[in-house]
């Protein structure tokens, strides 16, 4: 296969920079080179490319359609390069921050086993973890706030790219003083009769249930909503309604009898998934961590110890 010698890389680096902030002058500062030469070097790669990529709105640059259309090859361009230095530097030990973004089952019952294996070998990177529900994963992703995110569900915005990762499987759930607790299968009709304690908007959680109601074309019409997982387990708990969350979330209380699962005929599996910005050129701890998740993709599972009572998230 031969390449293009004419394009560089600098050119495509100064289109994306162009893209992300909608200034010359701006992107120009950014990677450190005068106003005047990221002009001639955007200028010539229009030229290269046979048409312009942007339109003028005021001061500011904004894509035109072969513009949007270039951007994420440009960005997955950039971002190879940057996989290449860093397996070509692969004896040096990835080191340096990382900010990962976990939305909130994630954060309380999944990732805290990966992270504690992955500092095990990779002790010289430092993780700041942030915990959101998956919009505001999105959102931090999207503004560069977060490295990496890990989500409940699928993700909008042309700049995100995202991986599945983990499958889960979300349970309907109740009180063991509840009458569902005592019946067999039943079905999503049923589900509607009783008070549901639902997650916040934003939350994917509340998206797959949503979905899952709807295409069994249920509407509930009594619900409360608590953004936070540990007091929608301990509502049900007391007897104020039933819930779905994830099987990761409620394992513990189930095996400990204190909550019940509901047999269902509803289809409620999703894909939790790994977010990441598509111009993330990232640094060595930014792709040590992202190798990590999709080496050990789908490799979990719960386990109860011999007294049945605790359970452990295992690597398979």
């Amino acid at each position: 296969m031969s390449i293009d010698r004419d394009v560089t890389i600098r050119q495509i680096e100064i289109f994306a920079e162009v893209a992300r902030s909608g200034n010359l002058t701006c992107a120009a500062t950014r990677l450190g080179m005068s106003q005047s030469a990221a002009s001639m070097a955007l200028k010539e790669l229009e030229r290269l490319l046979d048409g312009p990529l942007f339109g003028r709105v005021g001061r500011g640059l904004i894509l035109n359609d072969r513009g949007r259309l270039l951007l994420p090859l440009a960005e997955e361009v950039l971002g190879s390069i940057a996989e290449f230095t860093s397996v070509g530097r692969s004896g040096k030990e990835p080191s340096g921050d990382l900010t990962v973004a976990c939305s909130t089952t994630i954060a309380n019952y999944l990732f805290p086993f990966h992270m504690k294996a992955f500092m095990d070998l990779y002790p010289k990177v430092s993780i700041y973890l942030k915990v959101g529900n998956t919009m505001e994963i999105e959102e931090e992703i999207s503004r560069g706030t977060a490295d990496i995110g890990l989500v409940e569900g699928d993700v909008q915005g042309d700049r995100l790219a995202s991986e599945d990762w983990v499958k889960d499987e979300l349970v309907v759930f109740c009180s063991p003083r509840c009458p569902l607790a005592k019946e067999g299968a039943v079905s999503p009709h049923r589900l509607r009769e009783e008070r549901w304690i639902l997650r916040e908007d934003g939350s994917g959680t509340l998206s797959t249930v949503m979905d899952a109601l709807g295409r069994e074309g249920v509407a509930l019409s009594r619900t409360v909503r608590i953004g936070h997982t540990e007091a929608i387990k301990r509502a049900v708990e007391a007897g104020m309604g039933i819930s779905c969350l994830s099987r990761f979330a409620v394992e513990r209380e189930v095996a400990r009898g204190e909550l019940v699962i509901v047999d269902t005929t509803m289809a409620l599996h999703r894909w939790f998934r790994v977010v990441y910005h598509r111009g993330n050129r990232g640094g060595s701890a930014f792709l040590a961590m992202m190798r990590w998740l999709m080496e050990h993709r789908s490799k979990v599972c719960l386990h109860r110890d011999q007294d049945n009572q605790e359970i452990f998230l295992i690597f398979m």
